[in-house]
């Protein structure tokens, strides 16, 4: 039986300035369509759960293929998971495909039922577009574009972006849906939608693959990531100190979490610096802020006018019209993933270690000394 697949959101401070849709649809156009042309791989060993089946999500793609995409090779063979997401387990619905350094690709098939879970994405679209206003919604639509600007075709029907989400990419052809989730790696949508149209063209004919068999790799591999540890032992009170001053009350941890930091307040606005570390995620969460800072551009700079008319402290004023979603002066070297530079989003500064987040609230405090203790906590995962 298909998969009922629930249209997946991420939820992001942003969420209740933005109603309005991310969705671009491209009907099937007289664009070339992308094609793969790539040789079928060796059939891998099955697994000791399941014998090779059709429907395997993993024996739709050639591993070079993604590799190519990712950018780097795999760290494990492609293995089946479960809820779109790295979940390792034999009966998955998902096949991903995962690189060394923790990023990371999924794909899902719906084989029957594809076009009423297809039509759920379109429901939440028109809810979207009922909401919020039309300069919100005018940015929208300047901000989102299929890479270049251009539609995309490919062997599908329809194809679309999940709503509130930079890059999970949904195609239905006939009853048959596929969707691939690139949000926790680098790629572009024009490189994985080359997958999506490989994909479909290999339904018929599935090479002969078993996800289930590189499942207890998985695992393994799952165990290298980096361990949680009490944030606020990340750093001594001596180095956090000489990064943002004296504190003024010891340290509050929040576990693995996080830990806050309280300076003496300025012009009688709290002065705390609350890190947070996300040790699994970290990498998708960051892209998909990154996503959402660009297309929020519009309310949020609406907001920074109704401060600036109201009478409160200067430092208040200066974090509601600091720069919006720019990149810090902690800039990566050239090549370099610029998820290991601090970023602004204006809500918090963060930075992105393989796939752990260090993040300081931006609200209120020193720009650069929060951008400075980030780069620190980041350095001692």
């Amino acid at each position: 039986m298909p998969t009922k697949r629930a249209v997946r959101y991420r939820g992001t401070a942003f969420t209740a300035l933005l109603m309005c849709a991310l969705l671009g649809c491209s009907q099937h156009t007289s664009a070339p369509p992308i094609s793969s042309g790539a040789p079928a791989p060796p059939p891998f060993a099955k697994s000791e759960f399941q014998q090779f089946s059709k429907q395997d999500p993993c024996n739709l793609l050639d591993p070079k293929e993604v590799e190519a995409v990712l950018g780097a090779p795999l760290a494990v063979p492609p293995f089946r998971s479960s809820n779109g997401a790295v979940d390792p387990i034999p009966t998955g619905e998902s096949c991903a495909y995962e690189t060394a350094n923790f990023r990371w690709i999924t794909l899902e098939v719906t084989y029957e039922g594809g076009a009423k879970v297809y039509s759920m994405t379109g429901m939440v679209k028109n809810l979207m577009k009922s909401g919020g206003n039309a300069e919100i919604a005018n940015n929208v639509k300047k901000n989102f574009k299929l890479d270049d600007g251009t539609e995309i075709a490919g062997e599908w029907d329809e194809a679309a972006l999940t709503p509130m989400n930079c890059c999970i990419f949904d195609a239905l052809r006939g009853d048959q849906l596929i969707t691939i989730d690139f949000t926790a790696s680098s790629a572009t949508l024009r490189q994985t939608a080359t997958l999506v149209d490989s994909a479909y063209n290999r339904m018929d004919q599935p090479l002969k693959i078993d996800g289930g068999a590189a499942v207890a790799a998985a695992k393994a591999f799952d165990k290298t990531r980096p361990q949680p540890v009490d944030v606020c032992k990340s750093l001594t009170r001596a180095e956090v100190e000489a990064i943002i001053g004296p504190l003024r009350t010891d340290p509050v941890s929040h576990g693995t979490d996080g830990c806050t930091y309280e300076v003496p307040p300025q012009q009688g606005v709290p002065q705390q610096y609350e890190v947070v570390v996300r040790w699994r995620g970290g990498y998708s969460e960051w892209r998909l802020d990154q996503h959402v800072a660009k297309i929020g551009g519009a309310a949020l700079e609406q907001i920074a006018e109704d401060v600036a008319k109201r009478p409160l402290p200067q430092a208040v004023k200066d974090a509601a019209s600091a720069p919006f979603g720019t990149a810090s002066s902690a800039t990566a070297a050239p090549g370099a993933d610029p998820a290991e530079a601090v970023t602004n989003t204006r809500l918090h500064l963060a930075a992105v270690k393989r796939d752990v987040q260090v993040s300081v609230a931006s609200h209120f405090v020193d720009g650069d000394k929060a951008k400075t203790l980030v780069a620190a906590v980041l350095q001692k995962t």
